[in-house]
């Protein structure tokens, strides 16, 4: 009894996401994922202060490492994306065996993709020389990129549960288990680093957390396992089959290359940055990316949120809904992306100065990028609010042509012109973020008003339903 009232409940919250008002219905879905991402962005400001402050390394090392790892994590990332599509576009759909069947078969191809992520932590050292990283970063803080790729095996799961959490509409579990996660990570940094241990590294703030990612791993088992859940894994149906796999495959790959290309992009300015301009150079990069980075992350979880929604209409055939959702979704992001990039350009020298205190030249150059880095935050904002259109429709394909032409056509061009026929200073790794982001967020906005303006006619199925 209590089981069949639990998943009622759940179908009920099925029904607000495709009948509810839209206003509403966004806020819930994105509010508690802006939460989360918000926790995952909170690490690497409280990881780069104590580094900082405690004396430990150098900021520098952080942030080329975890852009590596943020490289590798795409495999995952991707995989629960496709997933979550077609989980939530047949959850919306009301066929609920069929969505449970795909989240099955998404949990078996994660946990394949997770064991395989191991492989990274024996050709690390090779793995990082690939990609021309400073030798005083590999000798280091080798330790510190080990622990970050088991800790991506656990990320992969949680990804997946995450995900599947998302395309039930049910992001409240997220928000709650996430203050628990936020606590433990900052609280055993605090413990490891200003504690009574001896000989302290940045491998412990990789330690803390992988103890806090797995946390939400064993609770996120738990919401998948349970009796209650409507999507429930269960061992027994584990599967690969062949036409599931496939069809997540179709989708998972355009997102893969995508996300791959844009942390790729990342790591190829980081060792361009420092061949040129030295490993400061990098930091200050890294710490102008982690500025912009609460921005960002408020934009993706209105992007994810919009997606699943998206899904869901679509399964349901509710034209209209996507194309309000659409609207929607641009409102928030927009206005939410213009009052923080006020803010953030008013506060960009105190910001500097808590980032590198007492160091007039290092916060001279992170003010200097991130000049020019703020102002290309509402075009992020646009790009994803495409995304959230394009990726609702499974038209993975297109987001990744965006994501190729970002950084092969504005931004590693842009980057070479600058430094070797300009021959300017540090500020050309900012105006190349700048370029290429405004760019592809201002053609893709276009393409997605064109898109979603053109929907009824191209998607006339969608506008059966009427309710």
């Amino acid at each position: 009894m209590e089981t069949a009232m639990k998943e009622q409940k759940q179908i009920k919250r099925r029904e607000y996401l495709l009948s509810g008002n839209m206003w509403k219905v966004v806020i819930s879905i994105a509010l508690p994922m802006v939460f989360y991402n918000l926790c995952n962005y909170l690490y690497g400001i409280y990881d780069m202060m104590v580094v900082q402050s405690a004396n430990i390394g150098d900021a520098a090392d952080i942030v080329v490492l975890d852009q590596i790892k943020n490289m590798i994590s795409t495999i995952g990332s991707a995989l629960a994306t496709g997933g979550g599509i077609l989980v939530a576009r047949r959850y919306g759909e009301k066929k609920t065996d069929e969505a449970r069947k795909c989240a099955n078969t998404l949990f078996s191809m994660a946990l394949l993709v997770a064991l395989v992520t191991l492989v990274f932590i024996p050709v690390g050292e090779p793995f990082l020389k690939l990609f021309k990283t400073d030798p005083s970063i590999i000798e280091n803080s080798l330790g510190y990129y080990n622990v970050q790729i088991v800790t991506l095996v656990i990320t992969t799961m949680n990804s997946t549960m995450i995900s599947l959490e998302k395309a039930k509409g049910d992001t409240v579990h997220l928000l709650c288990l996430n203050l628990v996660v936020i606590v433990l990570k900052v609280g055993l940094t605090t413990l490891f680093v200003y504690g009574p241990f001896e000989n302290v590294t940045n491998t412990w703030l990789a330690v803390s957390t992988l103890i806090a990612q797995l946390f939400l791993f064993f609770a996120g088992m738990f919401l998948c396992f349970r009796r209650k859940n409507i999507l429930r894994i269960r061992i027994k149906e584990l599967n690969f089959r062949r036409a599931e796999v496939i069809n997540i495959i179709k989708l998972a790959v355009p997102v893969f290359v995508g996300n791959f290309l844009f942390s790729f992009g990342k790591v190829y300015v980081n060792a361009v940055a420092t061949e040129r301009y030295g490993k400061m150079c990098v930091g200050a990069l890294g710490i102008s990316n982690t500025i912009a980075g609460l921005l960002a992350n408020i934009n993706n979880s209105f992007a994810d949120s919009g997606s699943v929604i998206v899904s869901q209409n679509y399964g349901n055939k509710n034209g209209e809904r996507i194309k309000k959702l659409f609207k929607v979704n641009f409102i928030y992001v927009t206005a939410a992306c213009a009052v923080g990039t006020v803010l953030l350009f008013m506060l960009k020298e105190p910001i500097a100065q808590f980032f590198a205190p007492g160091d007039l030249l290092y916060q001279e150059m992170i003010v200097a990028i991130f000049t020019w880095e703020c102002l290309d935050l509402v075009f992020i904002g646009f790009g994803g609010v495409s995304n959230a259109l394009f990726n609702g429709f499974g038209k993975t394909n297109i987001t990744m042509i965006f994501s190729m032409l970002r950084l092969f056509a504005y931004r590693i061009p842009v980057l070479l012109f600058l430094m070797y026929v300009v021959e300017m200073d540090y500020t050309a790794c900012g105006i190349a973020m700048f370029v290429s982001n405004f760019l592809s967020g201002a053609i893709e906005i276009v393409f997605a008003t064109i898109f979603n303006g053109r929907m009824k006619k191209k998607y006339p199925g969608l506008f059966e339903n009427k309710g």
